[in-house]
């Protein structure tokens, strides 16, 4: 074996090697990809610049209310909302139950997000609502895809109320956060 013939085999070997690890990265990143389109959960946690057209399935008409709507700004807001600091979920039916109003009264559409929030600060959302116009009130949300690895027990949760111009449909720069909800989960 010459001299040239040996720095030849060097070269080819670190082509060998190059290809190899140019490979194994090929087969990393596939693998990687097909995980996250067949084994996480896909379904999307909405924080939409505009309100869902559908309006909130389970909504129903707050009863006995007249009130005036609030007094806004032009281009401004007002609203006004009721609830309960307790939410059961039942894991048999993939619904959670409460008390959440959007009083006749106010002057923008709302969506709901129910959030258990860990013991280390990280926040799920576990159910959302569609639109809830003013003179509106919904005791059920159906529980998104995920929610369902949860066990039975008690939580710490939270409400994002996020809201919306009721003409334009647009989201409001300005949203509420209500901490300190109690989440009951039962089998």
């Amino acid at each position: 074996m010459t001299v040239g013939q040996t720095e030849k085999d060097g070269k080819n070997n670190k082509v060998k090697i190059l290809i190899a690890v140019l490979l194994l990265v090929t087969a990393v990143a596939i693998g990687v990809t097909v995980w996250a389109l067949f084994f996480r959960s896909t379904t999307p946690v909405l924080s939409p610049d505009y309100a869902p057209v559908e309006e909130e399935v389970n909504a129903e008409t707050i009863e006995a209310e007249t009130e005036e709507k609030m007094e806004a700004d032009e281009g401004g807001g007002a609203v006004s909302m009721s609830y309960q600091k307790t939410v059961t979920i039942s894991l048999a039916d993939q619904t959670a139950s409460l008390m959440f109003q959007n009083p006749s009264k106010s002057v923008n559409d709302m969506v709901l997000q129910l959030i258990i929030v860990g013991a280390d600060g990280t926040e799920t959302v576990i159910a959302q609502s569609g639109t809830l116009h003013p003179g509106k009130q919904v005791e059920k949300l159906e529980l998104i895809d995920g929610a369902a690895t949860l066990s039975a027990g008690t939580y710490s949760g939270k409400f994002n109320v996020l809201y919306y111009d009721p003409d334009t449909g647009e989201r409001a720069i300005v949203n509420g956060s209500i901490e300190g909800i109690e989440i009951t989960v039962t089998e």
